[in-house]
């Protein structure tokens, strides 16, 4: 059963292709145009400054949201997915999960005991009530995620 959202395949795929493509372009276009033309946007204190915004918020993205997965859950087992590879991993191998509320959803990372094939974390944007549904219908294995939740 998924219990991640269906907003994970925008913030996952089409929000950071976008953002990268859109301020890309305009870093790019802010850099190659004439200054006559230009002369607030091309200038050094404008367009070094958004050139570095550009790239700082290019390396959270991919430290972030880049990395979420679309996750289903299992009695016995869960399915973590990229959208392009899915591994099917067990429950005693997480270590800890945390939780941020967002609302509908949260953020929820699992820390692994060891490095798999998708590192030592999985991150995912929970849907509250798919989760919800999941306990319900699987009661004991809710209860063993509950105790490793901080």
């Amino acid at each position: 059963m998924r219990v991640s959202s269906n907003a994970t395949l925008f913030f996952k795929l089409f929000f950071p292709v976008g953002w990268a493509v859109f301020f890309g372009a305009l870093t790019i276009s802010l850099h190659m145009a004439d200054e006559e033309t230009l002369p607030f946007l091309t200038a050094p204190f404008f367009k070094y400054p958004f050139t570095l915004f550009y790239f700082g918020f290019l390396f959270l993205i991919s430290r972030s949201v880049f990395k979420l997965l679309r996750v289903e859950m299992w009695e016995e087992h869960y399915i973590a997915s990229n959208y392009f590879k899915s591994y099917r991993l067990i429950y005693d191998d997480i270590e800890s999960i945390t939780k941020l509320s967002l609302g509908r959803l949260s953020w929820v990372t699992f820390r692994l005991k060891g490095k798999g094939s998708l590192g030592s974390k999985i991150m995912f944007l929970q849907s509250n009530n798919l989760y919800r549904i999941f306990t319900e219908a699987n009661p004991v294995t809710a209860s063993k995620l509950e105790a490793i939740t901080k």
